[in-house]
């Protein structure tokens, strides 16, 4: 199981790093799809994840140097991204 938590937790990161590179908003659809399919993957394979939930994780994304950290590791500007993306979904 852990191997495929892994891979589909870098896809749904993948894809939030290439629609910051192509300049997508973080409103649109495409970026909305994104944080639905991370909400979902939380879920899934962690704990329920309630869009309530999922937007105050949306905030630690950017409030905690931790997981600012590995998001903007990725891609500069990734974790606002990210954060931007699920509180507009």
């Amino acid at each position: 199981d852990w191997r495929e938590i892994k891979a589909e937790g870098e896809e749904i990161e993948q894809r939030f790093a290439e629609l910051l590179r192509q300049g997508c908003r973080p409103d649109a659809p495409e970026a909305r799809a994104a944080a639905e399919r991370h909400r979902i993957h939380i879920e899934r394979w962690f704990y329920p994840c309630s869009l309530v939930m999922h937007r105050g994780l949306a905030e630690l994304y950017v409030t905690d140097r931790r997981f600012a950290a590995h998001y903007d590791g990725r891609e500069p500007g990734l974790a606002e991204f990210v954060s931007r993306a699920i509180t507009a979904a």
